[in-house]
């Protein structure tokens, strides 16, 4: 794991002996290297904005950053497996320390960031030193006229956000905030046309749009899984919703990219995004909610659709003419006047299946995809890899069992109890429904596009990197491993995808064995030796594991609560480092020992107790 130390603000911070590296982040002064501008706001609503909301836009803005600054390594299997987890250390000067720092804000930070991006987090707030940034600092272009607004909701300037901003605006009549990040110009443009198309065909009193730019400045992003992006998103949508004097906010996203049920173990984006998983919007709401001491909402109104929907929600409502306008790409260096969309990653390779189910394709011209999805060569690795992995997990997906559901995507298990409305049961129907759905969409698509294309298969005119070719003549795609790194690479983050957490409990010697040499003892053996009974029970009847209070636990080890909490985060990265390096099984935070709020702790359900004997080998 490499450890990143970050001092933010001018904070006097040294980096420990154990960081791989420091990075200095700065929003103001002559060190300025982190740009953080909302425009287009009125001067009543920033003259009226809480101290708190200034902080919670530096402390975004330096995560996100930071997330850009900090490599996770190379592609190469030795750089991704001792890298891809980062612990990133945060020293950042607050206007309130006290409140940044207590238990409530803290921990629902830590957990969620580190869900969130598969990283661990640690804060240090503390008071500035100097007078930190005043409101206009980061408010340009302020105008005096004031508006009222029903709804504030984040606008991408992709299909999603476009589709949920066309319901709430057309057919629901709504006025609304429309926030929109964008770190890249080419974004920026997208964004303003699609809103200026809105405005064009008589949405113009409706549409208020809140134009963010946050970016690293003077210095070349390292790293672009950027994980935390969402959070930034979340962060701004919550400050423009409380300069609104509202409690909720909205976030547009289909299901299907929202759950993200990894699609292969060695493709690495789909495994890791978690931008909108439910874990992660309650996350969210759970640290604004402390914050403000208010019972804070995000609103996730397209959950339940699939892309294809989506697009078609937008055809219905008659806004059809402006989804070429809208862009799903990944990789925005890459566009061009011409082709807007690379073709090849995951998202446009989403768009474009979600586009032809909808009967949409004259309304998104192939001609603007640098790689058409079904007859554009992806002779590239990378390319066909993720292209493949795509096709055939939902192939498989639309001829599996819905009683194999869970067995075969454990995954899902994650997300079940954030539903606030529904039992597990009752969203483990609901998720499998929607993925069937949506399997069922990209089955349609092939198999008409091997209808439609019979004639050129059948004279070899297409390249044989092409999805209609890699699937002529078989019931599902079959990509063969052009290498041996493919084949090690693949099994590796299998692993990763599906941590197994194996631990052999020796009573006699007081340890508690992972595997190989690695084993804890004292009071780590004393926290997990606490938890093992429920744990134990709880297996043998085939029930849920339960938790035990804090307080309770925290007694029972003979130690206070803050104690507690600091023990189980040094154990948590102690099992992780090792296991992660030693095994090459990469744990989440709750998958050795979960933490619930107001529930406590438990041992997570997916950790098997074997003999030592029975170990896997390191």
């Amino acid at each position: 794991m490499r450890r990143y130390d970050f001092p933010c603000g001018g904070s006097n911070s040294f980096a420990s002996s154990e960081a791989d590296r420091q990075i200095q982040l700065a929003v103001q002064g002559e060190d300025k290297n982190v740009n953080l501008r909302i425009e287009d706001i009125s001067r009543s609503m920033v003259s009226n904005i809480a101290d708190l909301l200034l902080d919670l836009l530096e402390v975004a803005a330096y995560v996100y950053c930071a997330d850009q600054q900090a490599s996770r390594g190379s592609e190469k299997l030795t750089d991704v497996g001792s890298g891809w987890r980062r612990l990133m250390r945060f020293t950042i000067p607050v206007r309130d320390p006290d409140l940044w720092s207590s238990h409530p804000v803290a921990d629902a930070l830590q957990e969620t960031l580190g869900f969130l991006s598969d990283d661990t987090y640690e804060f240090d707030f503390v008071k500035a030193s100097r007078p930190l940034a005043e409101k206009h600092t980061y408010f340009p272009n302020l105008f005096d006229d004031s508006h009222s607004s029903d709804e504030v909701a984040l606008f991408s300037g992709g299909l999603d956000s476009f589709a949920g901003a066309v319901e709430d605006l057309a057919v629901l009549g709504k006025r609304m905030v429309l926030v929109g990040h964008h770190s890249a110009s080419k974004v920026f443009a997208n964004q303003k046309e699609l809103i200026s198309g809105l405005r064009a065909l008589g949405l113009t009193s409706q549409i208020v749009y809140v134009p963010v730019n946050v970016t690293n400045a003077g210095v070349k992003a390292i790293e672009n899984t950027q994980r935390t992006r969402s959070f930034l998103f979340a962060c701004l949508g919550f400050v423009l919703a409380r300069m609104f004097e509202k409690d909720e906010f909205t976030f547009y996203e289909n299901g299907v990219v929202s759950l993200n049920l990894p699609i292969a173990g060695d493709v690495l984006g789909a495994r890791a995004t978690r931008t909108t998983h439910p874990k992660v919007i309650r996350g969210f709401e759970a640290i604004f909610s402390s914050l403000t001491d208010r019972q804070i909402e995000i609103r996730t109104p397209l959950q339940w659709l699939t892309k294809t929907e989506v697009v078609q929600k937008i055809v219905s409502c008659g806004f059809g003419p402006l989804i070429a306008g809208t862009n799903s790409c990944t990789r925005p260096r890459t566009w061009t006047t011409a082709k807007r969309h690379c073709g090849v990653c995951s998202q446009c390779i989403d768009r474009r299946f979600a586009i032809l189910a909808a009967d949409a394709g004259h309304l998104d011209p192939a001609d603007q995809y640098a790689v058409d999805l079904l007859t554009g060569d992806r002779s590239l690795d990378a390319d066909v890899r993720m292209a493949v992995a795509y096709v055939k997990f939902f192939q498989v997906f639309a001829s599996s069992t819905k009683s194999s559901f869970i067995s075969d995507n454990p995954e899902i298990t994650s997300a079940l109890r954030f539903f606030p409305d529904l039992s597990p049961e009752q969203a483990s129907n609901r998720i499998h429904d929607l993925y069937r759905r949506h399997a069922d969409d990209v089955v349609r698509v092939i198999r008409d596009g091997l209808a439609s294309n019979a004639e050129r298969l059948a004279r070899n005119e297409l390249p044989a990197g092409s999805l209609l070719s890699l699937c002529l003549g078989r019931q599902q795609i079959i990509a063969a491993p052009t290498s041996d790194y493919d084949t090690q690479l693949a099994g590796f983050m299998d692993k990763l995808s599906r941590p197994v957490c194996q631990i052999a409990v020796d009573p006699e010697s007081s340890r508690v064995w992972f595997g190989g040499q690695f084993f804890v003892e004292g009071a780590n053996f004393n926290l997990i030796n606490a938890l093992l009974p429920n744990h134990r029970t709880a297996k043998a009847s085939l029930v849920d594991v339960p938790f035990i209070e804090p307080w309770r636990l925290a007694e029972m080890l003979d130690i206070d609560e803050g104690l507690l909490r600091q023990q189980v985060s040094r154990i948590r990265r102690l099992v992780s480092e090792r296991l992660a390096i030693e095994q090459g099984v990469v744990l989440g935070d709750d998958d050795f020992i979960e933490n619930r709020r107001s529930e406590g702790y438990r041992l997570s359900p997916s950790i098997r107790e074997v003999a030592r004997a029975d170990l896997l080998p390191a």
